[in-house]
């Protein structure tokens, strides 16, 4: 397999572009510039496969694969060290359809169909369709992936989130809104929606990094960060929604509203105050996108959460010392 530049050529999310190689090796040279490069041998004597992908608005890339059985042993010693996420991207992997197993860091984590499973491009792996399937994959980068936690990325684990994880239920239901079938106008849509999916499958993944790792009895401060990653990975998918309290947080996660608010204090804040800067954080980040120039300040209020728009502009002001509106105009 080659690397080549099919990556850059794509359209941004929502809208796929199909590929149409031909022959198994034209497929081999897609992936290795979608995925990351490796090495595919099939399993059938008619094999049949097709392949779309489109870039993500916010950074990266999606990919539907769907195929007949095969095996995909990946080389991280065969990429480009010029390519996307030179220090690795966190490869989302979501069985539509199929089952199979991804081999990983030691680790072979079987998959079937509604299971999510998380990987890095900078160790290699094997990933192997026992049968008929489709794959969605999302390739992000791990700033984007892990957000302001990016301390997860140096203690990345491979893992894998069951079908019935009610946070993988919520990232596959949201895919549909992501990449719904259709072309969309609207580039706010797709910006919100995929951002919410990015977070979802973080928070699933810090889910799953805790059911995966045999967890010693005794490291308390351990248990008490991977609780704190989950807990903020799970707010921060959920920001622009005006309604979200305590309660909702911990009913959510399955933990008591005491521990929710011990897990604050031990960060020496609380859920109000953390819960607003992190919406005024991400209302500065959208007000400094220019791809977000035709979405109004109040708008970018109610989107992270905000259900006064006056009330945003005095915490906005207040946190950052100058109105929305002279930020935005302000130059960069």
């Amino acid at each position: 397999m080659h690397h080549d530049t099919a990556a850059s050529d794509l359209s941004f999310a929502p809208c796929f572009r199909p590929f149409y190689p031909g022959d198994v090796q034209g497929y081999s040279n897609a992936l290795d510039s979608l995925v990351y490069p490796g090495e595919l041998s099939v399993q059938d004597s008619n094999p049949r496969m097709s392949l779309e992908a489109c870039r993500l608005v916010g950074g990266g890339l999606a990919i539907s694969f769907a195929s007949t059985p095969l095996a995909v042993r990946h080389d991280t010693a065969l990429a480009s060290t010029g390519g996307m996420g030179g220090t690795g991207d966190v490869l989302a992997m979501i069985a539509v359809e199929g089952e199979g197993t991804i081999d990983q860091g030691g680790r072979c984590m079987p998959f079937r169909k509604g299971d999510i499973t998380f990987r890095t491009t900078r160790l290699p792996s094997t990933c192997t369709l026992t049968s008929p399937g489709k794959l969605v994959m999302l390739r992000l980068p791990s700033d984007r992936f892990f957000g302001i936690y990016a301390d997860l990325h140096d203690r990345f684990v491979p893992s894998i989130a069951q079908a019935d994880s009610r946070l993988a239920e919520a990232a596959r239901a949201h895919m549909g809104h992501v990449f719904p079938g259709t072309a969309q106008a609207a580039p706010a849509l797709a910006y919100f929606s995929e951002q919410s999916l990015v977070s979802l499958l973080a928070a699933t993944y810090c889910e799953s990094m805790g059911e995966s790792v045999a967890e010693d009895a005794a490291d308390g401060k351990r248990r008490e960060r991977d609780r704190w990653q989950r807990l903020v990975a799970f707010i921060e998918a959920h920001l622009g929604d005006a309604e979200l309290s305590v309660d909702a947080v911990s009913k959510e996660l399955g933990i008591s509203k005491r521990l929710t608010h011990r897990l604050f204090e031990m960060q020496r804040t609380q859920y109000g105050t953390y819960l607003k800067v992190r919406r005024l954080e991400r209302a500065k980040d959208e007000l400094q996108n220019r791809r977000l120039d035709h979405l109004s300040v109040s708008e970018i209020a109610y989107r992270n959460g905000f259900g006064d728009a006056s009330h945003f502009s005095r915490c906005f002001r207040s946190q950052f010392g100058t109105p929305p509106g002279a930020y935005r105009r302000s130059p960069d």
